[in-house]
């Protein structure tokens, strides 16, 4: 089946319904940052037990490795770069603090950790690499030159035991997070001005292109590109689809094997992400921020929302 969006009819993604659920899909119009002026969410709910399945396009961010005057403040909002401030995690760990938003900072047991079902690191770098390429292109000026340095893709689902107050939840969560780490130079060339060079310039990326060939170019691990005689260094980093599990109860491999199946079966929309893009000169850096700050707050809103169905079902 497909989901839609219930009042504009936008179609986000194609996949199965289980048996016994029944599923909703949302377009929320709150910006959470320039890559993200809109949230789509699909969420099914198991009528019988109040168990919630749900995925969502997830969130933008931006670290400040240095800068001209700039320095890095960890949950500000950036209004150069019109998206939240944060220093780059690993799906891992975004996923434990993602657990721990869930469980209201209570401690949290991490049960299991798996792979997400139908995640491919190389192409996802690929693409990566080509959507950053061509998204900083914009940041290209005179006598200035993007050094693209690495990309990065992974993904992870993770199994977490919730000790709440009245009783004990289980959440099942999965991202997919991609990344990029870039520095801007002095154009040594006039042929490298008001451009983006890469590790791979002059490959053809649909041929012969490795993961190996991308981290053997960027000299480095990702995070740790050489950046002497840059006049800033950055990393761009989203949460770019986010799956998730909850149930009252202990953890079962029973249920979470239904998250599996349909993170197995979901296929997004190819002119979903696409559509997000917009041009920086038909957006407000303060409005953007008012709009961030909306964002957060509707998210616990949510939170709290997904919480109360499922404790509903605990009476």
């Amino acid at each position: 089946m497909y989901y839609a969006d219930s009042v504009s009819g936008k179609v986000i993604a194609w996949g199965e319904l289980p048996s016994g659920w029944e599923g909703n899909t949302s377009v929320i119009g709150t910006v959470q940052s320039f890559g993200r002026p809109f949230t789509a969410v699909v969420e099914l709910r198991r009528a019988d037990s109040g168990a919630l399945m749900f995925y969502q396009t997830g969130e933008c961010f931006h670290q400040i490795k240095f800068g001209q005057g700039e320095r890095h403040r960890e949950k500000t909002f950036d209004e150069r770069t019109m998206m939240p401030e944060a220093t780059f995690r690993l799906p891992e760990n975004y996923l434990d603090r993602l657990a721990l938003f869930y469980s209201g900072d209570r401690p949290v047991k991490l049960f299991a950790k798996e792979p997400l079902p139908g995640f491919q690191e190389e192409p996802e770098m690929v693409e990566e690499l080509k959507r950053s390429t061509a998204r900083l292109e914009e940041l290209c000026s005179i006598g200035i030159v993007v050094d693209l340095q690495n990309v990065f893709a992974d993904a992870a689902l993770r199994t977490y035991r919730l000790d709440m107050e009245d009783g004990v939840y289980s959440l099942c969560l999965g991202v997919e997070i991609t990344a990029t780490e870039y520095c801007l130079r002095t154009a040594s060339d006039s042929l490298y001005a008001r451009r983006v060079i890469t590790p791979v310039d002059g490959m053809n990326l649909g041929v012969g292109m490795t993961v190996a060939t991308v981290r053997k170019r960027a000299g480095a691990r990702f995070g740790s590109a050489k950046t002497g005689g840059a006049k800033a260094a950055y990393i761009d980093w989203e949460a770019r689809k986010v799956f998730g599990l909850l149930y009252a109860g202990e953890p079962s491999q029973e249920m979470n094997g239904l998250l599996r199946s349909w993170i197995s079966s979901f296929r997004i929309d190819g002119e979903l992400y696409p559509s997000m893009k917009w041009s920086a000169a038909d957006a407000d850096p303060v409005h953007l921020r008012e709009q961030n700050e909306k964002f957060n707050a509707l998210a616990e809103r949510e939170r709290d929302r997904r919480m109360n169905i499922v404790r509903a079902s605990m009476r």
